[in-house]
């Protein structure tokens, strides 16, 4: 669903509750008693690579939770085993207590508590292989009772915990592949793997030219799509990988040496045999020229529908211009938007006095500006138990976006007087409660998140009272978010902008207004980078890169009105020094180093409230002693254009190229990246604004003074000055004539 695809899965998750999309999660490698060559791997996954964030905890009002995970479809399980550890309450009769286990609602066995030994495991089960489907859901349910004849399931005495170091270990085997277009993205991306991320390698030629770049881009940025939170790499290689599957891009058949090719009579789309492994299959993207190359993975990224059987020549289909911020996966900014256009309504609904929250995930540019910050709307509107089931007095839904508290609805508020309560229950309504929450613009970033939660008590406990376990409460599908009251401006370089969503180069979804600035001849390294980068962007907007552009630095100037993307490492680019020239990073030889300001530089410094001489020595000094394993990336307004971005992504080694990339995508990592510049030494990002501003989109005339004096304290007190003088002069003359009149009628 749109929500899987934009969140981590929270830990833990109400088992019989709605799907909610999980963490990315490392892929794990087959251990030493695999056999790849008869189609057998053995992997183990602990739950915590399953989604839990933490050891689950199981209490009497939150009885049951579970784990979600998927199967490949090429793959089918024949052994499994599931070994358990973890702690019960030692207040527990052990004869009326239990943690029940199921697969697909299956029973797969119990736990059954110890008062003197409230640790347990680890305890083995084994699981049926026949439970197995192709997305699994394992489920912990909790009875516990503390006394034989009244219990207060809100208790302290009711818990028990489930490590999320128990581990899950599965026996595959493979079963034989169908070679299908119609089947694609499988099985180069599985959708099943709710956790793994995509690693698809690339097969290019020698000394690639513009255009098969180009459709590798388009190819790598469509897989990227469909991998979307997961996270995808694509290593480079000139040769196809001696295992596993791959994309293959060629312009006629001795495109790829050592691979026996089709015979291309136009643009190109086929399944083939990995030469060097029977289960892998490789997806060949050619033509007789680089054009036909870019049209057959522009039929694979937009009109995958028409495709099948083993090979097909395909006809360049017909893409449609892109609007600014039609992302697909960005929310409407020119109305209100449902909560049910989000996610799926089934995820808007909890079970219990104490679920966990309800995630609502919405992507946008983060270029949103208001009228003296005023909040943008959300208007909530949701359902929960009445008075006799929980206290409403003091249970309420509280709301936060992206970690932030924004404020508390009470369940119920006070029933109006007659007959305003008894027009409410003849037209209905009276079981709906609604509210308004102000998000503040300044937190709204490229991915964010609405959570709700809903924290009720029951009306009445006790250990003899009894207390409705199975409550439900939800969120109205027609709840909204409201971002039309913002205008679209930014000011940049901003890399935070770029990190949480590709902005300003993804403004249009299909890259139409970028272009890639890549070496003459760049390494297996530098391309790997260039496809993660592309693919990165696309997944933050659901939308393949169609329209990229990729040029090498002769061809600056044919791009001069694009937002450039410069990826190379150090020394290897010789486009850098021609857009560097204004920029306050310089390369000298294989090294970066902060631009020196002149004397006019030095003396607006004195004035300059962002520090940014202070900010000049720190780059300064981490870019004398880099390191072999240096990343950076940094913005500035290009040269050719006013207005335009150039971003730069470099390293000291290929190496520290690739590290920068996989930090824009680490979600501990990425939050660092801000300012202009970000230096990645020794694993740990440093960042610096160091350059002038420039803006981009557009503001109605009225909100220029505020914009403009919000920054810039002197030009304020300026206004002030000014404002002064010209209410003072006129009382000044209105005055000194009255007192002349006054003087006249005296000498009278």
């Amino acid at each position: 669903s749109p929500a899987a695809a934009q969140r981590g899965l929270p830990a833990p998750v109400p088992a019989v509750a709605p799907a909610a999309a999980p963490q990315v999660m490392p892929g794990i490698a087959a251990p030493a008693g695999s056999d790849p060559a008869a189609g057998t791997r053995r992997v183990s996954y602990s739950l915590r690579q399953l989604g839990l964030r933490a050891p689950m905890q199981l209490r009497g009002v939150s009885d049951l939770q579970g784990v979600l995970f998927g199967v490949r479809g090429d793959e089918v399980v024949t052994e499994a085993r599931l070994v358990l550890q973890g702690a019960t309450s030692p207040a527990l009769i052990p004869e009326l207590s239990q943690i029940a286990v199921t697969l697909n609602e299956q029973f797969v066995g119990a736990i059954q508590p110890e008062r003197n030994r409230p640790a347990f495991g680890p305890l083995e089960f084994p699981v049926n292989p026949v439970f197995f489907a192709d997305n699994n859901r394992m489920n912990f349910r909790f009875s516990g009772r503390y006394a034989v004849e009244c219990n207060d399931p809100l208790s302290g005495l009711l818990w028990s915990v489930i490590s999320d170091t128990s581990t899950l270990s599965l026996v595959l085997e493979k079963l034989p592949l169908a070679r299908d277009l119609a089947r694609l993205p499988e099985p180069f991306f599985d959708p099943r793997l709710l956790r793994d991320p995509l690693t698809l390698p690339v097969v290019l030629p020698e000394a690639a030219g513009n255009d098969a770049l180009r459709a590798a881009a388009i190819a790598a940025s469509w897989f990227a799509v469909q991998a979307d939170y997961r996270g995808a790499s694509f290593p480079v290689s000139a040769a196809p990988p001696p295992r596993g599957h791959a994309v293959v891009v060629a312009i006629g058949p001795d495109g790829i040496p050592g691979l026996s090719l089709p015979r291309f009579e136009g643009p190109t789309v086929a399944l083939l045999p990995n030469p060097g492994d029977p289960s892998g299959l490789l997806l060949v993207l050619g033509g007789r020229t680089g054009a036909e190359a870019v049209a057959a993975a522009t039929a694979v990224a937009v009109g995958r529908e028409a495709l099948a059987g083993e090979i097909a020549l395909v006809q360049p289909p017909d893409v449609p211009a892109r609007q600014p911020y039609d992302a697909p996966r960005w929310i409407r900014s020119d109305r209100p938007v449902k909560l049910g256009e989000l996610v799926d309504p089934s995820e808007l609904q909890v079970y219990g006095y104490a679920p966990g929250p309800i995630s609502v995930p919405f992507r946008t540019a983060p270029d949103l500006l208001t009228w003296r910050n005023r909040p943008l709307e959300a208007e909530i509107r949701f359902r929960a138990p009445p008075g006799p089931i929980a206290d409403v007095a003091v249970s309420r839904l509280d709301a936060t976006v992206n970690d932030l508290y924004l404020r508390s609805f009470p369940l119920r508020r006070a029933d109006p007087a007659w007959p305003l309560s008894l027009a409410g229950r003849l037209f209905g309504g009276a079981d709906r409660s609604e509210g308004r929450a102000g998000i503040p613009p300044w937190i709204v970033f490229g991915q964010n998140e609405l959570q709700l939660r809903f924290d009720m008590r029951p009306l009445s406990r006790g250990e003899c009272a009894a207390v409705p376990g199975d409550i439900r409460a939800s969120i109205d599908p027609d709840s909204t978010i409201d971002l039309s009251s913002a205008h679209r401006f930014a000011t940049l370089p901003n890399l935070a902008h770029f990190a949480g969503s590709g902005f300003p180069f993804t403004r249009l979804a299909d890259l139409s207004t970028t272009a890639a600035v890549l070496p003459d001849r760049p390494s297996a390294g530098e391309l790997s980078a260039f496809l993660g980068l592309v693919g990165r962007m696309s997944a933050l907007v659901g939308y393949p890169a169609t329209g990229l552009q990729v040029i090498r630095p002769q061809g600056l100037q044919q791009a001069a009105e694009k937002e450039l993307i410069v990826i190379g490492a150090l020394g290897r680019n010789p486009a850098l020094p021609q857009l560097l020239q204004n920029a306050p990073l310089q390369l000298e030889g294989n090294r970066l180093s902060v631009a020196l300001p002149d004397a006019l530089g030095r003396f607006r410094q004195l004035f300059d409230r962002r520090g940014r001489s202070g900010e000049a020595e720190r780059a300064s000094a981490q870019l004398a002693a880099p390191g072999e394993g240096l990343g950076a990336i940094f913005g500035f307004e290009s040269p050719l254009r006013a207005g335009r971005s150039v971003l730069v992504l470099t390293g000291a080694t290929p190496a520290g190229l690739e590290e920068m990339v996989q930090a824009l995508g680490d979600a501990e990592q990425q939050p660092r990246i801000q300012g202009d510049l970000a230096l990645l030494s020794g694993g740990r990002i440093q960042a610096f604004t160091l350059g002038d501003s420039y803006t981009t989109g557009s503001l109605p005339p009225w909100l220029w003074p505020q914009l403009y004096l919000s920054s810039s304290p002197a030009a304020l007190l300026g206004t002030l000055a000014l404002a002064v003088i010209l209410l003072a002069a006129p009382l000044y003359w209105t005055l000194r004539r009255r007192a002349v009149q006054r003087l006249r009628v005296r000498t009278q």
